[in-house]
């Protein structure tokens, strides 16, 4: 996608396995200079996009930071707050733009979920409701999702953190936080529950987030007032969905958000977005200290998480 940008030349890929390296270059047709490590990239690329495992985002952006090079990191931000501070740090310091990899902020109906609560359609709010579940049965690389010398945590870490992102931007923060997860011991969950309360308009509403990567969840925000409710379904980011009671029944109406929207067309978005960041030197839609909110969130929860009930694996008692 990026390579087909006019605005953009590829120069370099840097992977400290020149083999990787290798295939990317191969792969998206670039003839490119092959390096293995970070500090070869110095005086020869503008910006770099950072793809490496969550636990190397920190120390690998901010050596390219320093080194005068502008950065769109992957999400999350880094494995904990303190790092992502850090990186927010330094770009300060240097005048580096860094911008985070957390595309769902750029879907069309997100706005017009949040104008439209705002504004009043579904009346008072009650409650926010968040799911997103699907089989993690993708072809893999290599062990970095579960491997604690790469990754910072499961589901909740790697797929709540857009969820999160998402509500924490468009509504406000989240207070009074508890969590449940499948992990067991130095294990990564494949399922969690959160819940907390959202500070919307002074007001706290309660809010309940379910991620898995066992199963088929819902994948939608869906915000539930006196007079109806919103849901902004993952699938399709032009359409917002507004249920409500009619003196006929129940109604559903469909609002179009945006005219043409594919698979692809939020990470053009955000991609477009960092690259006019660069080129106009101003802050992207996702930096660092708005993406440290939702990591914030995941940190608390993680501190704070009990083991989610599984009765399929309690020990039997055997009568005497």
């Amino acid at each position: 996608m990026i390579v087909a940008d006019p605005r953009v030349r590829v120069t370099a890929f840097c992977d400290r396995d020149r083999r990787n390296a290798s295939l990317t270059a191969r792969e998206s047709g670039v003839d490119a200079e092959l390096v293995a490590d970070v500090g070869e990239l110095a005086g020869k690329v503008d910006a770099a996009l950072v793809a490496v495992p969550p636990r190397f985002h920190a120390p690998v952006a901010i050596e390219l930071m320093r080194m005068g090079i502008d950065v769109l990191c992957e999400k999350p931000i880094a494995i904990t707050v303190a790092d992502g501070e850090r990186m927010a740090e330094v770009a300060r310091e240097t005048g580096r733009i860094l911008a985070v990899a957390l595309m769902m902020r750029f879907f069309p109906h997100n706005r017009w979920l949040a104008d439209l609560v705002e504004d009043g359609e579904i009346g008072a709010v009650r409650e926010v409701l968040v799911e997103d579940g699907a089989p993690l049965d993708w072809a893999m690389a290599s062990n970095s999702y579960f491997d604690r010398k790469a990754t910072g945590g499961g589901v909740l870490f790697d797929t709540g953190v857009h969820l999160l992102d998402r509500v924490l931007w468009l509504f406000g923060d989240l207070h009074d936080i508890a969590c449940e997860d499948d992990a067991f011991g130095e294990g990564f969950e494949s399922n969690a529950r959160l819940t907390g309360n959202l500070d919307m308009g002074g007001r706290k509403v309660p809010a309940s987030f379910e991620f898995s990567w066992s199963h088929r969840l819902r994948r939608s925000i869906r915000v539930v007032g006196e007079r109806g409710t919103l849901e902004a379904a993952t699938s399709n980011p032009k359409i917002l969905t507004l249920h409500r009671m009619a003196r006929q029944g129940p109604m559903e109406m469909q609002i179009v958000c945006a005219s043409h929207w594919d698979s692809h067309s939020h990470y053009r978005a955000q991609l477009d977005d960092f690259i006019e960041a660069v080129g106009e030197r101003r802050a992207p839609i996702v930096t660092a200290e708005s993406a440290l909110k939702a990591l914030a969130v995941i940190e608390t929860a993680y501190a704070r998480r009990r083991p989610m009930a599984q009765p399929w694996l309690a020990r039997r008692q055997v009568p005497a």
